[in-house]
């Protein structure tokens, strides 16, 4: 209460909010959710100047109405008067009727209600003292001592001098003085607000019921009428709003020409000028974005200057470590090989990664300060850009308007399609290369309607909900399915949608269920939870603890184990078809179970394949929605592929050339297929870029690029996936003579073969189990080769 200092607020503040941050049973999570928005409005207030000036006068009213008028003082006697006055009256209790004296039995005179000094408390045991002492004397003893009393009696001060008047001064941690009920006055002559009589705060009721005019109680602390008008905004003239656009212009001026100091000081002329509340949303986001690139230049200058060697860096997938560096030269090792460059002419993938590592903030800073960076690059792709902004939790309509500010002051500078900066093919490739744009030949992506943007927005969303479900916080999951609904444009989009919701809704009920069993285990009950006896402590609906093994063990809901999870829903629910459903939608979910585990108690609540299939593929592999809304091509005629494939050839023929090792080859394959995915959809050179980068994949054995690569590309062109699965492992067998390489084809088919004899490509299973038994044998993994045996018998 009437707390001034800021910091101490928000400290208050983050501290409530951080106790309301702790997971709640899915039942108690609407009034933890209503604690925290309580906490919010607490926090806005108070650190609103005008709105705690309202509430301070609110609370300041209240404790005045609600203390005790203080007792009238007597006027002190002239200073030459050899005898003090007696102490007026004390005031009789307010329980007290009017006239009534207060009793005496207890053989003491209440001088005062707050607690006696240390002084007066000394003299009261000395008195007491020395009456015990003298009781067993003569009664001319006797008397002395009641005469020195009363004498004594008739000297004691009032209460309030009494520390003042007593020999031995009272140190401040020895006296330690009540609140006054009134309003007080420090050492400085500063007058203090009033207390409340006993430290309480007063409800929202009570300032109701104080103070005229304040509201119905059951208003939060926004709705609360000011005590005092705000002051009025200051009027916007012509001339500020032209000051303004001026400076905005002369802040993107020095933007283009990288001069983030000049763009910073055109900004600062017009900080405290009077703005429009649109003038206001333009200047603050040119203003973060200036900070931004200026927090991310920093950090360079920092990183380059203080290079270490054997430093390890990383930017998206590609690490990076220093192993030689002077003056002039700096020498990298990255994708298993040494490169020089000079300190002057690093590769941008490089400067990234150095420049990340030495970024201030939290994660979210520091992905809105990479984002920005990255909207000035002509070799960052906008999608990834626009992703990373978005993972930054900043405003999306921001980034938008920051883009089309770009296009308008920075025409010349437009951000390209290239491939995406985590991929690093800056690294591959001179420092000085311009980034690779499409042929003006090629035709255009067609897209199968929608928007790229929101597709890739929807399918971060799905894989958050995935991942909460995993982390058993299935409200998190709900809430991204609420923002994922309003994403999904078209029929593919909305399904994938409808069947996660599906999933999440399940496992809510789930611990519900569970939540709302802990809630009813009384104390000392013995479980038996799959033959195992165990003994319950105490629980409540979030947590429990139980005796097992002569130890406790205590569990919440976050890391209770999963079968006693299971026991504790199966328990609680009825027992139905619908059960098993919500049971076996836990068993999908959790790590210790898995799709074969929630089939097998699907099939006791007799679901259908179809709908088995469709909970299964919910939490299948990693969502690519983008995909959906291309539309697939006919593969093109072998004469139209054969210019654009040499040209493809020509690029990245120095890179394959360099390969030396299995990773080499995987990593360059990667690479290429990024650049493939970047050129236009349809056309004969991204058809021959996959083709290529397939290659190199399959010659490191990288088998999960190779499924990758194949996937895309049978998303954009009409090819037989079997066909180049089984391709891809025949050029891996006949590449590499590795144990290892052998390994992975035999691995492949065990994957692969299942999924194509249930498609009904027979042929291709039959070769790839062929192949997969020449390579089991080479691959010396006993285990493989049994594996690979029992692949052949299912033929």
């Amino acid at each position: 209460m009437y707390e001034a200092d800021q910091g101490k607020i928000m400290v208050a503040a983050q501290n409530a909010m951080a106790r309301a941050s702790i997971p709640m049973a899915p039942a108690d999570e609407p009034l933890r959710q209503m604690l925290v928005s309580e906490i919010q409005l607490a926090q806005n207030c108070l650190l609103d100047p005008t709105q705690k000036q309202s509430y301070d006068q609110q609370l300041h009213a209240y404790f005045s109405s609600q203390n005790t008028p203080a007792a009238p003082v007597a006027t002190p006697v002239q200073a030459s008067a050899p005898v003090q006055a007696a102490p007026a009256a004390v005031a009789a209790p307010a329980s007290m009727p009017m006239g009534s004296k207060p009793s005496d039995s207890s053989g003491d005179i209440n001088l005062k209600s707050k607690k006696s000094s240390a002084a007066s408390s000394a003299k009261n045991r000395a008195r007491k003292s020395s009456f015990a002492l003298y009781a067993g004397g003569g009664s001319i003893l006797l008397l002395a001592a009641i005469a020195g009393g009363a004498y004594y009696a008739l000297k004691e001060p009032t209460p309030e001098p009494v520390a003042q008047l007593d020999p031995a001064p009272v140190t401040p941690v020895e006296q330690e003085p009540e609140p006054s009920d009134e309003e007080t006055v420090d050492p400085r002559g500063t007058r203090k607000p009033p207390r409340p009589p006993k430290g309480d705060r007063p409800t929202s009721q009570d300032l109701a019921n104080s103070i005229p005019g304040l509201g119905n109680p059951e208003e939060t602390m926004a709705g609360m009428p000011e005590m005092s008008a705000k002051p009025p905004e200051p009027k916007v003239t012509p001339q500020d709003e032209a000051a303004l656009k001026t400076a905005l212009m002369n802040a993107w001026t020095g933007i283009a020409s990288r001069d983030f100091a000049k763009a910073s000081i055109a900004l600062d002329e017009v900080r405290k000028t009077p703005k429009t509340p649109a003038g206001t949303a333009d200047f603050e986001r040119v203003d973060q974005f200036v900070q931004d690139l200026m927090a991310y230049t920093r950090a360079l200058n920092e990183g380059t200057s203080g290079l270490r060697e054997n430093e390890e860096l990383t930017v998206g997938s590609t690490s990076f470590t220093v192993t030689t560096l002077d003056g002039n030269r700096v020498v990298i090792r990255y994708a298993g090989h040494n490169r020089g460059y000079d300190r002057n002419e690093l590769p941008e993938g490089f400067l990234r990664a150095i420049a990340k590592s030495r970024l201030k903030g939290d994660d979210a800073q520091k992905k809105r300060i990479e984002a920005s960076h990255l909207l000035l690059s002509p070799k960052a792709d906008i999608e990834y850009v626009r992703n990373l902004w978005m993972q930054s939790g900043a405003d999306g309509g921001a980034l938008t308007a920051l883009e089309a500010e770009k296009k308008k002051y920075m025409p010349g500078e437009m951000v390209a399609t290239a491939p995406k900066p985590d991929m690093s093919t800056e690294m591959t490739s001179t420092p000085n290369d311009e980034p690779t744009m499409p042929a003006a030949a090629d035709p255009p992506m067609e897209m199968a309607g929608g928007d790229i943007a929101s597709a890739e927005m929807l399918t971060n969303l799905m894989n958050e909900a995935r991942t909460q479900l995993v982390e058993r916080n299935p409200a998190a999951a709900a809430q991204a399915i609420a923002q994922a609904e309003p994403l999904a444009t078209i029929p593919a989009h909305q399904k994938k949608v409808a069947q996660l919701k599906q999933l999440v809704d399940l496992n809510q009920k789930f611990w519900q269920a569970v939540s709302g069993r802990l809630a009813k285990l009384p104390p000392d009950e013995d479980l038996d939870v799959n033959g195992k006896i165990v003994r319950v402590v105490e629980s409540d609906a979030n947590r429990l603890v139980i005796r097992v093994d002569g130890e406790n063990k205590r569990y919440t809901l976050s890391d209770l184990p999963a079968g006693l999870a299971k026991f504790l829903a199966e328990t609680e629910l009825p027992t139905s078809a619908d059960s098993k459903k919500i049971v076996g939608a836990f068993l999908l979910v959790t790590p210790e179970g898995g799709a074969e585990k929630a089939r097998e108690t699907w099939a006791t609540a007799f679901l259908s394949d179809e709908e088995m299939d469709a909970l299964i593929g919910a939490m299948g592999t990693p969502l690519n929605l983008a995909n959906d809304l291309i539309k697939q091509v006919p593969v093109p005629p072998e004469s139209e592929i054969a210019a654009p494939a040499a040209k493809f050839l020509e690029k990245w023929s120095a890179q394959i050339q360099s390969a030396m090792r299995l990773d080499d080859h995987a990593k360059v394959g990667r690479d290429m297929a990024a650049d493939a995915k970047s050129l236009p959809n349809g056309s004969p050179g991204q058809f021959a870029g996959f083709r290529y980068a397939l290659a190199e994949t399959a010659r490191g054995g990288d088998f999960e690029a190779c499924n990758e690569i194949i996937t895309d590309w049978s998303v954009r062109f009409a090819i037989e996936p079997g066909e180049w699965h089984l391709k891809a492992m025949q050029l891996a067998a006949t590449s590499s003579t590795s144990s290892k390489v052998h390994a992975a084809i035999a691995q492949h088919a065990i994957d692969q073969v299942p999924q194509f004899k249930a498609a009904g490509q027979g042929q291709v299973a039959s070769q790839m189990v062929k192949l997969a038994e020449e390579s089991a044998s080479k691959s010396r993994d006993k285990a493989i080769v049994d594996a690979v045996k029992q692949l052949g018998a299912s033929q």
